[in-house]
């Protein structure tokens, strides 16, 4: 009888270590999936959701005087800018908490849209220098400057930023695709995100 008891009360014992130990594996795998779908989403870095197109004109003049003001000495130029902007959303920004329970990713932030890249194909004409007043690697490093900040300040005004924060849902969509492909599921309630009408991107 007590031979039979022990073997009772043994296979209980290690009936019980490896539930144990199945369930702190277990616990210990979500923790890692959990780790790598974060890392994943997070190394999408930016993501593009809206494009627009700007043109930049320029008319560039410097006058300069020399020889106590006596004589002066012209530089000018005009300068044809297009520029391809990117707007969208920097992945790295998102804020999420993980139930390892019901493996759910709740996201609890997301950013708002901003200008990811500005790309600018620059043009000059009538580039004309003065004798005493020519043109420098540091003058054509300042335009370029110049332009792209007109550039930057025109966005604003742009539909963009708000065709891009429309495309917030649609975004957050496609990261619940890729939380799904690891059989987790994302919870984004908190964020109250809505469907919004979409805008005409201007230029």
């Amino acid at each position: 009888m007590d031979f039979i008891l022990g073997i009772l009360v043994g296979s209980l014992f290690i009936g019980a270590l490896i539930l144990f130990y199945r369930n702190r594996f277990s616990k210990q795998k979500t923790e890692e999936q959990s780790i790598v779908l974060l890392e994943k989403i997070r190394n999408v870095s930016k993501m593009i959701t809206v494009e627009g197109d700007f043109s930049e004109i320029m008319h560039f003049e410097d006058v300069k005087g020399v020889f106590l003001s006596l004589v002066t000495s012209k530089k000018k130029a005009i300068i044809l800018a297009n520029a391809k902007v990117f707007i969208g959303f920097d992945m790295k920004k998102i804020k999420f908490q993980s139930n390892l329970t019901n493996k759910t990713l709740i996201l609890e932030h997301f950013p708002e849209p901003e200008i990811l890249s500005i790309e600018t194909d620059i043009q000059y004409y009538d580039v004309k220098g003065g004798l005493f007043n020519k043109f420098a690697a540091a003058d054509l490093s300042e335009l370029n400057r110049k332009v792209k900040v007109n550039i930057e300040e025109k966005i604003p005004d742009s539909d963009l930023l708000i065709s891009a924060e429309s495309k917030a849902l649609e975004t957050v969509k496609i990261i619940e695709q890729m939380v799904g492909t690891f059989g987790w599921k994302l919870d984004y309630k908190a964020l109250k995100l809505i469907e919004k009408p979409q805008l005409e991107e201007n230029n």
